[in-house]
């Protein structure tokens, strides 16, 4: 809209002003710069005494009414607050004005128009009223109010969320911050705004950042970016999204950047890992874990190993005479005794039932050094075996049987597991209780995994009970 016109100096028609009355007709130019969708007439009283369109539409029958009153005294208007107190000392002083948004009714529904005016004088500088325009506004204030009703959406829909929200730009200054649970902040929110992201993360932390936003530069977004931070309250997880802002006129872009929080996520994948990979009864490797790391252990073997199949002597019996209770708390306080038998480095865990695979690794180049050594981890695993169990009354004796197998790297565990079975039962046909060593031989032809379970099952003739994670 033209700015109002300024205040004539030498009016076109000069008229004496009296009340009810403005000179007219007014120039020309005042008319060209005011020009809009109505014209207005105000006299010395502040009375509008005409309306007129300045289009082609006739004026609505509701702002017609109008004329005869001074606007804070129509029905028709009403504006904001306290915006006619503002108002009246403008009209008051006959100074001009620009854009005084009004509200009218018509026809039911609520319309705007934004008012601007400019004060007449006659030839003596007299104050003879207002002459101005009206601008209809109502598709841009139903738009504003659409706008402010949208934000208010997204104000609550963020207030709902419990994730972090940044806005940064490509050199990752952060001009914006949300956030709703700040304990999960690196520093404080007044802090962060208007640095570097590199100022107050760790290394590899700024890696993953600096590749989201490389890709949300690149592609437009980003999404799956995990990292873990150390805070106050201990190590938490988060995943970061990224998506490139639409900033028309600012020269260098603006990234939105989502950050998640799954530190939960984590300790459930954790949890869930555990029982896919752990025997739940002792929390030892269970049978899949345990062929992966002998296997992955055996690809790095130099020197001498063994192969320990580890057999509890009479369990079928514990558990028949004394209950599968009694003989689940046997087998926990064997797998402690087991831990505490080998070294972290050497792979161990419960093939199922009561069956136990330990790999003794790192044994040396010399034979005869890693028979003493392993003739001396069956011992004391032998003799903790026969210590008293705790909560198990009353006491009870265990025993059990072990199949030692030495090998040089390199070996592969479908050869060597058929022959640790073998000494397995070698041991218990000699009474249980025992050891029973040997050096690898390579078989005419292996025995896989699947053949030697088959093959145990029709030795045993019945397979024994057994209580697995697996």
């Amino acid at each position: 809209m033209a700015n109002p016109a300024a205040e004539p100096s030498s009016p076109p028609t000069s008229e004496v002003a009296t009340p009810g009355h403005v000179p007219w007709p007014v120039s020309s130019e005042l008319l060209l710069g005011l020009a809009a969708d109505w014209l207005w007439v105000m006299d010395m009283q502040l009375r509008i005494v005409r309306i007129e369109s300045l289009n082609a539409g006739r004026l609505a029958p509701d702002v017609e009414h109008a004329v005869g009153h001074t606007p804070w005294e129509s029905p028709l208007f009403g504006v904001p607050g306290h915006g006619w107190r503002r108002h009246l000392r403008v009209l008051w002083s006959h100074q001009p004005f620009r854009d005084l948004e009004l509200a009218w009714r018509s026809g039911g529904r609520i319309r705007w128009s934004a008012i601007s005016g400019v004060p007449l004088f006659d030839g003596k500088q007299r104050f003879c009223g207002y002459v101005g325009v009206a601008c209809d506004i109502t598709a841009r204030k139903q738009a504003e109010l659409a706008m402010r009703e949208a934000r208010a959406d997204l104000d609550a829909t963020l207030r709902a969320l419990p994730d972090l929200m940044f806005e940064v730009d490509q050199r990752g200054t952060i001009h914006h911050v949300h956030a709703p649970q700040p304990e999960l902040l690196a520093a404080p929110a007044d802090r962060l705004i208007g640095r570097n992201h590199r100022q107050f993360l760790p290394a590899e932390v700024i890696t993953v950042v600096e590749q989201a936003l490389t890709e949300a530069r690149q592609q437009g977004h980003a999404r799956g970016y995990r990292y873990a931070l150390q805070l106050p309250q201990g190590p938490c997880w988060f995943e970061l999204s990224a998506a490139r802002k639409h900033t028309p006129g600012k020269a260098t872009p603006r990234y939105v950047l989502i950050v998640r929080d799954i530190t939960e996520l984590k300790r459930r994948e954790a949890e869930l890992s555990e029982l896919a990979f752990h025997d739940s009864l002792t929390g030892l490797p269970n049978r899949r874990l345990l062929m992966d790391r002998i296997e992955q252990t055996l690809l790095r073997q130099t020197g001498w190993a063994a192969l320990l199949f580890v057999d509890l002597d009479n369990f079928k019996t514990i558990n028949d005479t004394r209950g599968h209770a009694t003989g689940d708390q046997v087998l926990m306080a064997f797998a402690d005794k087991l831990r505490h038998s080998v070294r972290e480095a050497d792979p161990m865990g419960r093939l199922g039932g009561d069956e136990f695979l330990v790999l003794l690794v790192d044994l040396g180049d010399d034979a005869s050094v890693a028979r003493r050594a392993v003739q001396r981890v069956a011992r004391a695993l032998m003799q903790a075996t026969a210590q008293p169990y705790p909560g198990v009354e009353p006491p009870i004796s265990v025993s059990v049987s072990i199949g030692a197998l030495l090998f040089q790297s390199p070996a592969c565990l479908s050869e060597l597991l058929p022959q640790a079975d073998a000494l397995m039962y070698r041991a218990k046909q000699a009474g249980k209780g025992r050891v029973s060593l040997r050096w690898y031989k390579p078989p005419n032809r292996p025995l896989g995994v699947a053949a030697l379970t088959e093959r145990r099952k029709q030795r045993r003739g019945v397979e024994k009970p057994q209580k697995s994670s697996e």
